[in-house]
């Protein structure tokens, strides 16, 4: 017991003497003070964002449409006030239309295509001739299929849109930098970012050659005239009345948000991946989806908010070449 508290006691005051050393060595005239006292935890930071302008060259591939998806070629330029936040503007053009297997399905007999026009209805017995009209007239609906309330085939293809190009000016914040180690052999500055702003969507007929009945018949498609819908030659047409049609094209203005990741071959190139998503108010089919229209209506009430997320790679230059260090 009494070895026990003679170890204790020398235990402590080992410990005292050794936690009032360095303290009276700092406050005694003279005493040196380290050479790292009030230095920055890291000197000769590489700077590899700051008053730098970027152009990255990307291309890009949509992930979320429904019908349409698109390849993109685009590029994005940039400037940086500081290592962590920046600005940037950047643009991407649709170069490569990919139909998804949905549309295809669509295509492939999802979607009733209607009798041509001059042609008996074969679904019943003695059934009518579809109307065939000065102006060539338009597929009509078979007398068995009027309880299908699909639109037919070419009323949904002249509505039907895609997302042409798109556009961005973001805000960009670079929260997280830092080294990385491939393989313990090659090491490599990496930095992690955020990005939000205002986007554009350019949106254009997927089938730009195809009209809907109203177009082909060439009808009054104003609800409150009374010859909506109504041709002279064969009366009142079904489609036109239950299914209206309007592409849902041009310019849409909403919000981009996302983030990415650059890997630095050196000081003056990375490869960036990104995630981006353009977020507009949209009828992609151009079609009435309001249950209350009476009669049918294609209008605003029909939008849906709708997320255009791309995905893309590039490569980005940073200008001027040589990133500066911190003193």
């Amino acid at each position: 017991m009494k070895t026990i508290r003679k170890l204790l006691t020398v235990a402590a005051v080992l410990s005292a003497a050794w936690i009032w050393a360095p303290a009276q060595a700092s406050a005694a005239p003279g005493g040196r003070k380290s050479v790292l006292e009030g230095e920055p935890i890291v000197r000769q930071k590489l700077q590899l964002r700051k008053f730098r302008f970027q152009l990255t060259p990307y291309v890009g591939m949509s992930l979320s449409q429904p019908f349409v998806h698109m390849g993109y070629a685009g590029a994005k330029a940039g400037f940086h006030f500081a290592d962590w936040i920046g600005v940037r503007a950047g643009f991407g053009y649709g170069v490569v239309p990919v139909e998804s297997s949905l549309l295809r399905a669509i295509n492939g007999g999802g979607l009733p295509v209607g009798i041509a026009p001059g042609q008996p209805d074969t679904s019943v017995a003695n059934g009518p001739t579809c109307p065939a009209e000065p102006s060539g007239g338009a597929p009509c609906r078979p007398l068995a299929e009027t309880d299908n309330p699909a639109p037919l085939l070419h009323d949904f293809q002249a509505g039907l849109t895609r997302a042409q190009w798109q556009a961005s000016v973001d805000a960009v914040f670079t929260p997280f930098a830092g080294k990385l180690g491939l393989f313990s052999a090659a090491f490599t500055n990496y930095d992690i970012y955020l990005f939000g702003g205002l986007g554009l969507m350019g949106w254009s007929k997927h089938y730009k050659d195809q009209d809907s009945t109203a177009e082909r018949l060439g009808l009054d498609t104003d609800p409150g005239n009374p010859t909506y819908c109504t041709s002279a030659a064969s009366g009142q047409n079904a489609e036109c009345l239950l299914h209206p049609v309007l592409p849902d094209d041009g310019i849409k203005l909403g919000f981009s948000f996302g983030g990415g990741v650059h890997l630095f071959t050196g000081n003056a190139v990375a490869i960036n991946l990104e995630v981006q998503d353009i977020v507009t108010s949209n009828n992609l089919a151009g079609l009435n989806t309001t249950v209350a229209d009476i009669p049918p209506l294609v209008d605003r009430a029909d939008k849906d908010v709708f997320h255009n997320v791309t995905l893309q790679l590039g490569a980005k230059i940073y200008i001027p070449f040589k990133a500066k260090r911190t003193k």
